[in-house]
């Protein structure tokens, strides 16, 4: 639980848990941390207009709740007790840094995902073998759904979506599962002008694009790599080199997009001081697919998500990796990256003015909040809306040196609740949908007390995604990671079968992502 607090109320003691606004988007740039002085005080009021308060972790006078009192009173402190908003709480555990007390049950994980009683659907053929390594056997179709309590626009995101799971699977010939008149209008709606979208289907199975996304990442590393050393050295870079790699990504995410995903996620810490803007480029591509966007135009976004944080490369690397909340002077020079970018950029001849468009405007917010020009609204391109919303995903869910990785769950229930105020709510919601609610490369817990990595997502259920299990249920190393499909392998998980228990954070446990790949 957490108190919602306006500034002016704030007081020295109080643990800030939450903002009401992206944290990418102030000078704070830890998630959570104890006002200390009355400059703090200050610079929160300037940022914000309320904050979400944890009292248990506050400190003095301020640890005990205080009673909610009208607006106004002499000595009152105005306050309105409820869920940090677009957060899934957490409980302390090791390797998942600030985790704060579970919610109320009604709210938790847990119970959002618990499937109601029914046997599993009928199984296609050629599926991934079971982590027992028998024979599968099929099992009786599903007679009733999982039973969804996500609040808010998560809720109506999932709900939107929820067609997707009555669709019988197709393995062999992977398709996208068919959609109504009205999502594909919700599509096209938000295509550019002269756009015209389409429906990508699975061509290859994850497995067996595994391998040539892997070469994908390892050569986009290498680029970003080369790209920051000529940067550095006032040199113009190639964009034949850049179009090469980019052209080799959107094939990749074409054929299926969940491998390149996967890839690229558990490489983060490996290529930590570029993969940031590998991985944004990788899901603002896949987004773009999920969208129907011609290869064109993800080629464009594959561009924006590589190149959208050169102009960092011109800052003083004690600044990015200060840790703690930056001076007035401080915010307003990074927030000058975008110039640089673009000023690097306009150096190199033949660079697509839509690449250009989307980086100049990656910082911008639909309430006119943004940066560098303080666009509102229609003002804001559709590639630029689309990566403001990734880039603010891909900041939550990697380790940066001033602040730990939150879960992928929480980060989307964060972006959800930041929707229609800072960005555009029907991509948020195409968002949710392209990625999955527990992307690919997520780490979870399931209801068996085993962690798991999501490897693909299943097309008919999104809560029932293929997994990779590497823990036991004591949250002891398996020597022998099993795959297993929450779809069709619900053995050993009781009457309810084996469900998603929760998200967890990179890291958790002491698990590196890094360690795992598909064979």
């Amino acid at each position: 639980m957490a108190t919602k607090v306006f500034t002016t109320d704030l007081k020295i003691g109080m643990f800030v848990a939450d903002l009401d606004r992206p944290w990418v988007d102030t000078p704070f740039l830890l998630q959570g941390f104890l006002v200390e002085d009355e400059e703090q005080v200050r610079a929160l009021m300037e940022h914000c207009e309320y904050v979400m308060v944890d009292r248990a972790r506050s400190t003095g006078d301020e640890y005990q709740p205080t009673a909610t009192s009208a607006p106004g009173g002499a000595g009152t402190t105005r306050v309105v007790t409820q869920m940090m908003p677009g957060k899934v709480s957490q409980e302390a555990q090791p390797g998942t840094p600030g985790a704060v007390p579970p919610p109320p049950a009604r709210d938790s994980l847990a119970d959002s995902v618990t499937p109601t009683s029914g046997p599993p659907p009928a199984r296609p053929p050629k599926l991934a073998p079971s982590r027992s390594g028998a024979p599968i056997v099929p099992p009786p179709r599903y007679g009733s759904e999982e039973s969804l309590a996500y609040p808010g626009l998560l809720g109506r995101v999932l709900s939107g979506i929820k067609g997707l799971w009555h669709k019988e699977p197709e393995f062999v010939a992977p398709e996208q599962p068919k959609e109504t008149p009205h999502e594909f209008e919700a599509r096209a709606a938000l295509a550019p002008p002269g756009v015209v979208i389409t429906t990508y289907a699975d061509q290859v199975t994850v497995e067996e694009e595994v391998p040539r996304a892997r070469e994908v990442v390892a050569k986009s590393a290498d680029l970003l790599e080369k790209l920051v050393h000529d940067i550095r050295l006032g040199q113009s870079f190639e964009i034949e080199r850049v179009q090469e790699i980019v052209d080799d990504m959107v094939d990749s995410i074409v054929r299926n997009p969940d491998a390149l995903m996967w890839v690229a996620r558990l490489r983060e810490q490996d290529i930590a001081t570029y993969g940031h803007g590998l991985q944004v480029s990788v899901y603002l591509t896949a987004f773009g697919r999920h969208l129907g966007f011609p290869k064109n135009l993800l080629s464009v976004l594959a561009q924006i998500g590589l190149l959208l944080d050169v102009g960092k490369m011109r800052l003083p690397k004690p600044l990015l990796e200060k840790q703690g909340r930056l001076s007035g002077e401080e915010f307003e020079e990074v927030k000058a990256h975008v110039q640089h970018s673009l000023d690097i950029l306009g150096e190199t001849p033949n660079f697509d003015p839509e690449v250009i468009l989307g980086i100049g405007q990656h910082h911008e917010r639909m309430n006119g909040s943004g940066y560098p020009k303080a666009l509102v609204g229609e003002e804001i391109s559709v590639v630029g809306r689309m990566a403001g919303i990734v880039d603010c995903f891909a900041a939550l869910t990697n380790h940066r040196p001033y602040a730990a990785a939150v879960s992928s769950y929480e980060a989307l229930r964060s972006i959800t609740g930041w929707g229609g105020e800072f960005f555009h709510e029907p991509l948020v919601q195409q968002f949710v949908s392209s990625v999955g609610v527990f992307p690919v490369g997520s780490m979870i817990e399931l209801n068996t007390g085993e962690v798991a990595i999501v490897v693909a997502h299943n097309k008919v259920r999104r809560l029932k995604p293929r997994v990779l299990v590497v823990t036991g249920p004591d949250k002891t190393r398996l020597p022998h990671p099993s795959m297993l499909d929450l779809l069709y392998d619900p053995k050993m998980g009781g009457e309810q079968g084996i469900f998603i228990k929760r998200g967890l954070a990179s890291g958790a446990y002491g698990l590196d992502l890094a360690d795992y790949y598909l064979s």
